[in-house]
């Protein structure tokens, strides 16, 4: 692929477009739970981290499947391999492991700062539930996206991580906001 500031804007700007209105969508998704967000004002604290977890993980997975397609280790037939595999379960240990992190050091700090929010424990249920229910579902968009765009012809850099990152956000939300309300 040859790489032009011409091909790059042509193919980013209406992606980075989109994105722009996905990722207002999780502004509505966050409006639309300020009830929840004033009885519980601790959840607040994760929810900055919680989205931008998810989206760098996608981010990650996106440019490692990228580079695989590039370089010819996977063919952008969908088809099982070694790689996708293995960036795939890469991917799901480090979601698992960030997002109980995530929910730990959020049960600490809001003890700590004297924030009502949930039990110490509920905090990593929450974010670890959330978070795979989200990165599975962005992990199986991240791949199809690449492949669908790098098949067309598009660099996945360019497409991939702006759609996947906003989407990150929207869908990290609401699975934040769903799990959240399932809990309590």
């Amino acid at each position: 692929m040859i790489y032009s500031l011409k091909r790059i804007l042509k193919e980013s700007m209406p992606v980075l477009i989109i994105s722009a209105a996905v990722t207002m969508g999780a502004g509505i998704i966050l409006n639309k739970n300020s009830e929840m967000i004033m009885l519980l004002p601790g959840i607040i604290i994760i929810i900055p981290a919680f989205i931008n977890m998810g989206g760098s993980l996608m981010s990650v997975l996106s440019s490692r499947l990228s580079s695989a397609l590039h370089l010819g280790f996977i063919h952008p037939i969908l088809h099982k391999t070694k790689t996708l595999e293995r960036n795939l379960f890469a991917t799901l240990i480090t979601a698992v492991i960030s997002f109980t992190s995530l929910g730990f050091f959020a049960g600490i700090f809001t003890r700590i700062i004297g924030l009502e929010g949930l039990d110490i424990l509920m905090f990593p249920l929450l974010t670890l539930t959330a978070g795979i229910l989200t990165v599975l579902v962005l992990s199986f968009l991240s791949v199809i996206f690449s492949y669908v765009s790098f098949r067309k012809g598009l660099d996945p850099d360019n497409i991939v991580i702006p759609i996947l990152t906003s989407m990150g956000d929207f869908i990290g939300i609401l699975f934040l906001f769903l799990t959240l309300s399932l809990i309590l």
